[in-house]
């Protein structure tokens, strides 16, 4: 019997460790490495050979899955009255590549013979952020690879292809106005050009000039500046040339009287053409803005005229830049309404003005020569109304400057106004026409047969 007893120990404790074996619980986590900004549960599995004993497991743990790095995850688990502790060590990592974009094309174009400059590229990290400065550039055959890795290791590259060619054209730019007017007799002086090439640089010397201009014979000419660079790209721009017969001045009369309105459009400006329309006569409007009745005016066959954008004295005539740019600006007003950019002008105070010497002394005499050159046609007047003066409220003198004024000797360029005060001057306005037509004169809007009236240049 004591011969036994030992192997009977034995198979106990075989049976004991058999179950032990079958029973005891084995503890698994399966997500040890996180990817960054990600959702994360512990996925913990507790299980033995004979069943999966996951349901009674409890998880703790301090994982922040927006910074990179290593976190504990505590399992604890009971099981047939018994405790089971586990500890973890998990890893938050970063697994996506930078992104790398191009600055500019994918094709980069380089001059024939000469080094492509490279526009350069941008990265930018998941985690990292901008990682621009990170970026490695090598060239290739024809291509420059971008190469740039984050502080986790992960690499991404771009490449960028080079071409060596020259489609681009030259540049060529006029110096002075794109329209030149002269005088039939005078003679043409070239204000210059230049000529620029995206390979070549400065090719000036490599224009070629071309013209049919015949000062002696009024009428529209083109000039034509040319070139070619050294890869056969080919550019042109032309010059126009007005060459007119010099405008004919009050040295002669025609006998008619042409009404001209300064400073509107306004609420009398619709009252004036209500009274024009009804007696059947045109006139001219030199407008400081442009709206409806500047439209209806148009529409109506009267002649719209430019004064000014501001009427500003200290703006307008401290200098000739400012001058044109107001005149420009009333001008493209007067065009988006009408259409048309008129060439018909009027100073502000008249050629005669003295009130720009507080601004800028001479100017009148160097605007006086410009607007012609520009192409305008400038219109003083020899009968002033004086509803801009003392008599802006006494329609009864209004009529009488007027009437007073004309002659049948001259052409009689009358100065009135339209702006919103002077209701004075609607109210003289039908007395004037009928009176004038009384006395046997004609009306007619200003246009390119009018002869111009100017004043003295006192500055």
């Amino acid at each position: 019997m004591k011969k036994y007893k030992w192997l009977i120990f034995v198979i106990i404790g075989i049976i004991i460790g058999s179950i032990v074996f079958l029973l005891y619980p084995r503890i698994k986590l399966n997500n040890k490495l996180i990817k960054l900004e990600s959702e994360y549960t512990p996925d913990v599995r507790v299980y033995n050979i004979i069943s999966d004993l996951s349901k009674n497991v409890k998880t703790t743990n301090n994982v922040d899955t927006s910074k990179l790095g290593k976190y504990d995850v505590n399992v604890k688990f009971k099981y047939l009255f018994i405790t089971f502790k586990k500890k973890y060590v998990v890893e938050v990592v970063d697994r996506e590549k930078p992104v790398i974009s191009l600055v500019g094309s994918e094709v980069g174009i380089a001059c024939p013979g000469k080094e492509y400059v490279d526009e350069g590229a941008t990265a930018s990290d998941n985690y990292d952020g901008d990682i621009t400065d990170k970026i490695k550039v090598e060239l290739g055959d024809n291509k420059l690879v971008y190469r740039v890795s984050d502080s986790s290791g992960n690499t991404n590259k771009i490449e960028r292809s080079i071409e060596y060619k020259d489609e681009e054209s030259p540049i060529i730019e006029l110096k002075g106005n794109s329209t030149i007017y002269l005088y039939v007799g005078n003679s043409y002086s070239e204000p210059g050009y230049t000529a620029n090439d995206n390979c070549d640089g400065d090719i000036t010397d490599k224009v070629k000039v071309s013209n049919d201009i015949n000062t002696s014979s009024t009428g529209t000419y083109k000039i034509t500046y040319s070139v070619t660079d050294s890869n056969g790209n080919n550019a042109s721009v032309e010059r126009t040339v007005v060459v007119r017969k010099r405008t004919v001045y009050n040295t002669y009369g025609d006998g008619l009287v042409y009404l001209t309105f300064d400073d509107g459009p306004s609420e009398r400006t619709r009252e004036i053409l209500n009274i024009l329309d009804e007696e059947g006569i045109k006139a001219t409007f030199f407008v400081c803005g442009a709206n409806e009745y500047t439209k209806r005016a148009y529409n109506s066959g009267h002649t719209i005229a430019l004064h000014s954008n501001t009427h500003n004295y200290s703006y307008i005539y401290a200098s000739s830049s400012n001058f044109f740019e107001d005149l420009t600006a009333i001008d493209n007003k007067v065009y988006n309404v009408i259409g048309i950019h008129s060439k018909y002008t009027r100073f502000p105070g008249g050629s005669s003005n003295t009130i720009s010497r507080n601004y800028s002394y001479g100017i009148m005499t160097y605007l006086t020569g410009e607007v012609e050159n520009r192409g305008y046609t400038y219109f003083d007047w020899n009968v002033d109304s004086n509803d801009a003066g003392s008599d802006v409220y006494n329609s009864d003198n209004i009529y009488a400057n007027v009437i007073n004024h004309l002659s049948h000797s001259k052409t009689n360029i009358v100065l009135m106004h339209d702006s919103g005060g002077h209701t004075a001057t609607v109210k003289a306005l039908r007395n004037i026409i009928r009176t004038a037509k009384e006395y046997g004169y004609s009306f007619k809007a200003i246009d390119s047969s009018t002869p111009v009236v100017h004043h003295g240049v006192n500055n």
